[in-house]
């Protein structure tokens, strides 16, 4: 089980480093940047070579599309290996890079793996519909689009989509995930759990890390405290992994540092004409890549960086003489075109469903301050999780320190920029709100996520600035001995200690514990002593519970549903490339998405009895139950060339996030959920309790 999730994993990891690792190395990066910058850089060139493939019809498989994307980056590479180009990075400690990756599996077991119970748990929350099904469908079609996205893409199922809602929709990360299913033949939730480990607990540190590489490229310091803060705020990745599921942003959200560090990199002193041009390429590359895991990663980065841009047209008009009345004029200008694109997208009839969505406010001004003061910037939204109070200290000492550094004062106004937006969203019911948070929703989760990205950098020179000084109180109090301080030790002891004070679980204090009745005591002690109502929270501790409780749900398919439908697929039962017919409202819509059975109905939300419905669709869920008496329906049934029906528990789906805006309706499928082992013109093929397989007797 767990062998299978590292077999997937490791391929995974392959997908996303091959390709851009070979392509950072053809164009010049040197040392630990090729690793740092492969995961932004592999997903951007299987999500552009996928989508070309999808235009001229050619099916994506490994063979073709890994052909593409690792053999042209090595050729190049070959090609440019004797000119030794070099992109002129600053040099990253290679040793913070292992720190990276040795904090990122242990803190991902811990938190993450360690929490699911199995490797094929699913977060069964309303936005997994859309995901599954999704990157089954890429994987069974090699149509790897962002166009005309469905979970109906091969084109058997296309003839059959009973509703034909098609669009497009950012689909980079479904990318990687269908090509991984298609290398190993493993289940989609197993692939996309062992992707989020992948995106979050790996390539986001390596994200994280080359971006303070940019920012901070004097410092050695700053690079392994950089290690340490990047997976310290608990608003990301963490809560995110617990919230929605909002895959394809996570993989956005952990991608963004690195795309932001090629820019920094592009607009700074140190390279040539010809640097810059190859950084740029990389970076339209990336971006590409960000928009099509979702399009606020490129919103996201026009608020970070925008003060970065102020900040270097002051410096470039310093440079030139230019007075302050020059200086503010351009950044104002600067300013006005930013806020003009950001007003331009908001009208955008292909933003319209995304800005116009509203989350309600759910924090007062004040206790929005301290929300954000304590990094619980969601407090009042979600499950409540314990202030980061070492953090958030950290924090605030990187903004002082930034506010006296110059060059580094931009830092400062991006984190600010983005808390106010959130500060904004969790207080305002208005166009305002819409206007500035839209983007992403206006959705508290994604707003802290990316608060917490922006305040990593602060974070970091915190951390840097409490290692500097401690070492100098350590150096004072050895210096009246004659002893000169280990600074090894030092920085392994204050490391462990921030560790240990971040991440530590929660606990109970003797004096501080419940007020148990004799026979509780009892209880707890002999049987369930790892279940006592802990006193004493803390920031993981609560999370720890609250990504226990998002992968322990069992609705809409409980566990008896869930190995009825993998028996079926284990033995055999239903030939893979035949159609069966099912009552998406029992939880079955789940069943393309977790097993790859071929059900006819995809998706439980809107569209049913509309005009855009097959009238075959309509007939098949109404009157399936008549099927050996009503010619028209053995007309519908011959039409899709259906062969079975499975029906699951009716009915406790109504407690499910199926019925999330109260519009269940039993009757839309009468027709299906109706049938048993006594209706005519069925033959049972396997059943378990209410649970049923049925053979059309055609």
């Amino acid at each position: 089980m767990w062998n299978e999730f590292a077999l997937v994993l490791l391929v995974t990891l392959g997908v996303l480093l091959i390709p851009g690792y070979l392509s950072m190395r053809a164009i010049g990066a040197k040392g630990a940047w090729p690793v740092l910058l492969a995961p932004i850089v592999g997903l951007s060139l299987i999500a552009i070579v996928g989508q070309a493939f999808a235009l001229i019809h050619i099916a994506s498989t490994p063979l073709t599309l890994l052909g593409v994307v690792v053999s042209l980056p090595l050729l190049g590479l070959l090609l440019t290996r004797r000119r030794n180009l070099n992109l002129m990075l600053p040099r990253v400690e290679p040793w913070a890079l292992v720190l990276c990756l040795v904090l990122g599996i242990a803190l991902g077991y811990n938190l993450f793996l360690s929490r699911l119970g199995t490797p094929y748990s699913l977060f069964q929350a309303y936005d997994v519909t859309q995901h599954l099904n999704l990157i089954q469908s890429m994987a069974d079609s090699g149509t790897l689009t962002s166009l005309n996205v469905g979970p109906y893409l091969s084109a058997a199922d296309q003839a059959i989509d009973p509703l034909g809602n098609t669009g497009f929709y950012p689909a980079a990360w479904h990318a990687v995930c269908a090509l991984v299913v298609q290398i190993t033949g493993c289940p989609v939730p197993l692939v996309i759990n062992a992707s989020m480990f992948a995106l979050s607990c790996i390539a986001f540190p390596l994200s994280v890390l080359a971006l303070v590489g940019v920012l901070f490229p004097e410092s050695r310091t700053a690079h392994y405290c950089g290690s340490l803060t990047s997976l310290a705020f608990v608003a990301f990745p963490w809560n995110l992994l617990a919230f929605g599921p909002v895959y394809a942003n996570v993989a956005g959200f952990s991608l963004m540092p690195s795309a932001m560090a090629l820019f920094v990199h592009m607009l700074s002193n140190g390279p040539s004409p010809a640097m810059r041009a190859r950084t740029l390429s990389a970076l339209a590359i990336s971006a590409v890549g960000l928009a099509l895991c979702h399009p606020n990663t490129i919103f996201t980065c026009i608020v970070f960086l925008a003060p970065y841009c102020i900040s270097r047209i002051c410096d470039a008009c310093g440079a030139r003489g230019w007075g302050a009345l020059c200086k503010v004029a351009l950044s104002v200008a600067f300013a006005a075109l930013c806020a003009g694109f950001w007003v331009l997208c908001y009208h955008l009839p292909m933003f319209e469903g995304t800005v116009t969505h509203v989350w309600p406010p759910f924090s007062r001004l004040f206790q929005q301050v301290i929300n954000i003061l304590t990094l619980c910037y969601n407090m009042g939204f979600n499950y409540e999780t314990a202030a980061q109070i070492v953090l958030g200290i950290l924090v605030i000492a990187g903004a002082i320190r930034a506010l006296h550094t110059p060059g580094r004062r931009w830092l400062l106004a991006s984190y600010m920029l983005i808390c106010y937006i959130l500060l904004v969203s969790a207080t305002h019911q208005d166009e305002l709100k819409q206007l500035l948070a839209g983007f992403w929703y206006t959705d508290p989760m994604r707003l802290a996520a990316i608060a917490a990205i922006a305040g990593i950098p602060l974070a970091t020179l915190g951390a840097a600035w409490a290692y500097d000084t401690l070492v100098k109180l350590v150096a004072a109090n050895n210096g009246a001995r004659g002893a000169r301080p280990n600074r090894l030790l030092i920085a392994a002891s204050a490391a462990a200690a921030f560790l240990i004070l971040n991440f530590m679980p929660e606990f109970n204090f003797p004096g501080l514990h419940h007020k148990y009745t004799l026979q509780e005591q009892e209880a707890y002690k002999y049987e369930q002593v790892r279940d006592w109502p802990k006193s004493v929270h803390t920031t993981f501790g609560d999370f720890r519970k609250g990504i226990e409780d998002a992968y322990s749900v069992d609705q809409p398919l409980d566990v008896s549903e869930q190995l009825f439908l993998n028996k079926i697929k284990i033995q055999s039962l239903v030939p893979e490339d035949d159609l069966v017919i099912n009552n998406p409202m029992d939880g079955s819509f789940l069943a393309y998405g977790t097993t790859g059975l071929r059900v006819y109905y995809r998706n439980f939300v809107g569209g049913y009895g509309d005009e855009n419905e097959t009238e075959e669709s309509k007939i098949i869920r109404e009157r399936l139950c008549d099927y050996a008496t009503d010619p028209e329906v053995q007309a519908a049934v011959e039409s899709v060339d259906a062969r079975y029906v499975i029906v699951l528990r009716d009915g406790e789906e109504k407690s499910a996030f199926i019925n999330l805006r109260g519009d269940y309706d039993e009757s839309l499928f009468a027709g299906i959920s109706s049938i048993t082992s006594e209706t005519p013109g069925f033959t049972c093929i396997c059943e378990s309790g209410a649970l049923g397989l049925y053979k059309i007797d055609r």
